[in-house]
């Protein structure tokens, strides 16, 4: 297989579902040999069945920093080498309720805080080890359109991707030169679970990307030269235009 994704060693968390799991079978596809990293046990399991290949699936959550060494270092154990991170673990609420900064508890915000920037962290921190020993590797991290402006409702849910933008682009001043590239990337509205969060009340745009369409970006971004690379991102869907049929007009 001619193909710059094969045999590389790819870990993806928040794999178990929405994006990750569509990058998972795209890598797969690609020859990747994939390690799967997600709280949720029983639907990871089922995609590393899916995927097949020796593809292996850690239960793991992305806050606890055992967890993230212990995910590095089987992937090491099995691989020998880590490629490619793409860390897409993230959630939008864990209230079930659009609420306003005013009306936000500490526990919820310590929440989203804590899985989508501090866990992006942890498990960015956790490669680097095996990436700058190999001096190459791929790291991309996935904020959001949220991370460029805020929106009502969900203060924490864009302070953390703020964060997320700002820790990949300190990240990658400091591990470029070493031929580590950290890139971060920000989609627009995906048709995934995670509006579930929001209990039905967070209206879905009518517009929204597919899963399938950012890994595809995610694909790119991580086969780019290695002399390349794209700051900050933003994909987004482009509404199709239907083309008019014209109805002849007869004369009576």
């Amino acid at each position: 297989m001619d193909d710059v994704l094969n045999e590389k060693v790819v870990i993806i968390t928040g794999a178990a579902g929405g994006i990750g799991a569509a990058t998972a079978r795209l890598m797969a596809g690609r020859g990747a040999k994939l390690v799967l990293v997600d709280r949720s046990a029983e639907p990871l399991q089922a995609l590393a069945a899916e995927i097949g290949k020796g593809a292996l699936a850690l239960p793991c959550d992305v806050t606890f920093e055992t967890d993230m060494a212990a995910m590095a270092e089987a992937a090491m154990e099995r691989h020998g080498r880590i490629d490619i991170l793409i860390a897409g673990a993230g959630i939008l609420r864990t209230s079930g309720t659009p609420q306003m900064v005013a009306d936000t508890a500490f526990a919820d915000w310590k929440r989203v805080l804590d899985v989508n920037l501090t866990g992006t962290f942890l498990s960015n921190r956790a490669v680097l080890p095996a990436m700058l020993a190999q001096k190459t590797g791929d790291i991309v991290n996935i904020s959001s359109v949220s991370g460029k402006q805020g929106r009502a409702f969900d203060g924490a849910y864009a302070a953390s991707k703020f964060g997320i933008v700002g820790l990949s682009e300190s990240l990658a001043e400091e591990v470029q030169r070493e031929g580590v590239r950290v890139q971060c990337l920000l989609p627009d509205a995906v048709d995934t679970g995670i509006w579930e969060q929001s209990g039905g009340l967070a209206l879905k745009p009518r517009l929204m990307l597919t899963p399938e369409r950012v890994a595809s970006f995610i694909a790119y971004l991580v086969t780019l030269p290695r002399d390349t690379f794209l700051l900050n991102p933003v994909v987004a869907p482009v509404p199709l235009r239907v083309r008019k049929v014209k109805t002849a007009v007869h004369p009576v």
